[in-house]
């Protein structure tokens, strides 16, 4: 921009506007992202909004080498300018899109307002300066001048990519740690379920394997030898009680797909967790599922980093969790009735915990649908594949 209106500066409307409709460079042209008639319909918006500059430049008396009097002319010639451009954009969108010219300009990004003031300010500076230099020492000018800024661009180019490179290695920084977290998370809550497991199911029988012992003992030192008859049978029963139910422990952890109480277990066990740190009531209804090893892990990973979230944000009375098998594939939804939120206000490099679940889902031919308004709660709803694409889920 700064080039082309300084070309209107120096050399007038005619001249500058068929330089803007010439020169001006769109790399999506290059690479055929848009077609031969949007590319010229561009390049006529540029090459008019240049010559409406140029021709405000000259009609309020602007005059190159006359400072400050041109830099004045030249910030005037940049105001009808943009507004040229953007009225012309508007218009175009308007056409497109069937909508009023007024909808179509509310619809623009201008970006932060001061921001936008400020870089269009510098804009125009730089335009009234090339074309000074260009006036007054030709093309010695306006190489002078464009051959220190293109050599600023690069270094900013380099020094933002550098900044990028450093944000993307801090979000996989904390990425990564986030996924060893929740990998410690599911061993803990598979050490909870075997926990309960021994406790419900072994202990029971080995307490009256030892409650028989002692009986026999007490048999033996009373003399009373026809009792073991009676008693000796019972200790059996208790013993083989106590190995079946270890066998079906041991067997239970060879061939369950999350734990030994599998998938329902497992999210129950999350909603028991956090309403025990103070999160709403939950309610679980998990079907019966048949799905792969890998699906089922990654429906219990979606399904625990949506339950925390709103347990965490949700400020909901209660969280519903419903998994079913339909067909083939694993229907999850995550709904409260909290204050919902703007998806848009959502800082990515804090909260990515159910996106990188999302990709993962997405990944493995799944799909993953967030619905939510202020007021109106949350929704998590997603379709995994019985058997996804993704064979290593990983954390």
């Amino acid at each position: 921009m700064p080039i082309l209106l300084a070309a209107g500066l120096v050399f007038g409307p005619g001249v500058g506007g068929a330089v803007a409709l010439v020169a001006y460079v769109d790399p999506r042209e290059w690479r055929r992202e848009i077609g031969f008639h949007r590319a010229i319909c561009n390049r006529g918006q540029t090459a008019l909004s240049v010559m409406a500059g140029s021709f405000v430049f000259l009609a309020v008396g602007g005059q190159l080498g006359e400072w400050p009097g041109s830099l004045a002319a030249g910030l005037l010639a940049l105001a009808t300018d943009i507004a040229v451009n953007y009225l012309l954009v508007a218009l175009m969108s308007s056409f497109r899109g069937d909508t009023s010219v007024a909808t179509s300009l509310q619809q623009l990004q201008l970006g932060p307002r001061t921001l936008f003031v400020l870089m269009y300010l510098a804009y125009g500076l730089m335009s009234v300066l090339l074309a000074e230099a260009t006036e007054s020492m030709g093309l010695r000018g306006f190489v002078a001048f464009i051959v220190p800024l293109a050599l600023a661009k690069g270094v900013f180019e380099q020094s933002r990519q550098v900044l990028q490179l450093r944000r993307d290695s801090d979000q996989q920084f904390r990425a990564l740690r986030s996924a060893t977290n929740s990998l410690a998370q599911e061993r803990h809550d598979e050490r909870q379920v075997l926990a309960g497991e021994l406790h419900d199911e072994v202990l029971p029988p080995l307490f009256k394997v030892h409650l028989m012992g002692q009986v026999l003992r007490q048999d033996l030192n009373a003399g009373r030898l026809l009792s073991l008859d009676d008693d000796l049978p019972e200790l059996l029963d208790a013993t083989e009680m106590a190995q079946a139910a270890i066998r079906d422990v041991v067997r239970g952890l060879r061939t369950a797909k999350l734990g030994p109480g599998g998938l329902e277990s497992s999210i129950r066990l999350v909603a028991q967790r956090l309403e025990s740190a103070g999160a709403p009531r939950f309610v679980v209804s998990v079907g019966p599922v048949s799905g792969s090893d890998a699906a089922e892990l990654l429906c219990y990973q979606l399904a625990r980093e949506a339950m925390s979230n709103a347990a965490k944000h949700a400020r909901a009375s209660e969280i519903r969790v419903e998994v079913r098998d339909v067909r083939g594939c694993l229907e999850l939804t995550v709904a409260d009735d909290g204050v919902g939120f703007d998806p848009r206000e959502v800082d990515s490099d804090l909260h990515f915990g159910l996106s990188l679940i999302s990709e993962r889902v997405k990944a493995a031919s799944g799909s993953v649908d967030i619905q939510t308004d202020l007021g109106r709660g949350t929704t998590v709803h997603a379709y995994i594949p019985g058997e996804p694409k993704d064979k290593d889920p990983g954390p």
